[in-house]
């Protein structure tokens, strides 16, 4: 298994705010590279957080036994890819699919590839007044009984758990109809994503949350322990070359609409 990680900043703000362009460029890559969809591209558009500059898109699409996602920040003018898949690849292909049809200044950027190997432990030192974000990546020998509504729960659970902001329900689906080999579950969180890939005959469960915000390493290293025994667990800091911008809060009443059903969902 492979995952591969783009930060890509230099892009064009027009390009990255375009909601058909970003959902063409999804569904492309995945034929591009052979892999293999079990779910159309899903859009979400992200235009009322408390911080303007991070405004943009994000994308995903489901894999057998992994994802791919896409989230933009026209403003920063700057986009972060994410490609897990059980399934082989070809990681300088996705580079150059993106360099071509969505360009960005690769001395600005950075790239980065991971096996997610079992007994892997490498924690990468994460600074939070310089990286964008952390991505956490883990695999854990499961002992809990998985199925569509626990992993749903699962996911919407952690995201307040860990203090994250999502903007979008749980979505969780088998990779077939029938005899099925991965559950797999993704939620967006405020321009990033926490993904859940379920193998049902070794019992397996491949955690991947990528945020662009610190979150409190002991509540998800909990969370993680709660589920089994954990195989490996590798921590990546991302856009450690972004630029931040002064941050600016968007009107009031335009957030507390767009953001009232996460209260509502997430009452006691």
């Amino acid at each position: 298994m492979k995952h591969t990680m783009l930060d890509c900043y230099g892009a064009n703000e027009h390009q990255l705010d375009n909601m058909k362009l970003i959902s063409q460029l999804m569904t492309e890559v995945v034929y591009a590279l052979e892999l293999n969809p079990i779910c159309p591209v899903s859009i979400i558009p992200y235009y009322y957080g408390k911080v303007k500059e991070d405004i943009g898109i994000s994308a995903y699409i489901l894999l057998k036994g992994g994802h791919i996602t896409i989230h933009t920040f026209p403003i920063r003018e700057c986009y972060f890819v994410d490609c897990y898949s059980v399934d082989d690849f070809d990681e300088k292909k996705l580079y150059n699919f993106f360099k071509e049809e969505l360009p960005f200044i690769e001395k600005k950027s950075k790239f980065n590839t991971t096996m997610r190997l079992s007994g892997c432990f490498n924690t990468l030192k994460y600074n939070p007044s310089i990286d964008f974000g952390p991505h956490l990546m883990a695999e854990i020998d499961c002992n809990l009984d998985i199925n569509m509504d626990t992993l749903f729960e699962f996911l919407e659970k952690t995201s307040f758990d860990i203090n994250m902001d999502p903007i979008t329900r749980a979505a969780v689906m088998k990779s077939s109809v029938v005899n099925p080999k991965y559950l797999s579950g993704i939620i967006v969180i405020a321009q990033s994503h926490i993904a859940l890939h379920y193998e049902y005959s070794t019992k397996k469960v491949f955690f991947d949350i990528f945020s662009c915000m610190p979150f409190d390493y002991n509540i998800v290293n909990e969370v993680i322990n709660s589920m089994g025994n954990v195989l490996s667990n590798e921590l990546i800091p991302r856009g450690t070359k972004h630029i931040y911008k002064v941050k600016s809060e968007v009107e009031k009443d335009e957030l507390l609409a767009n953001t009232k059903w996460q209260k509502i969902v997430s009452e006691k």
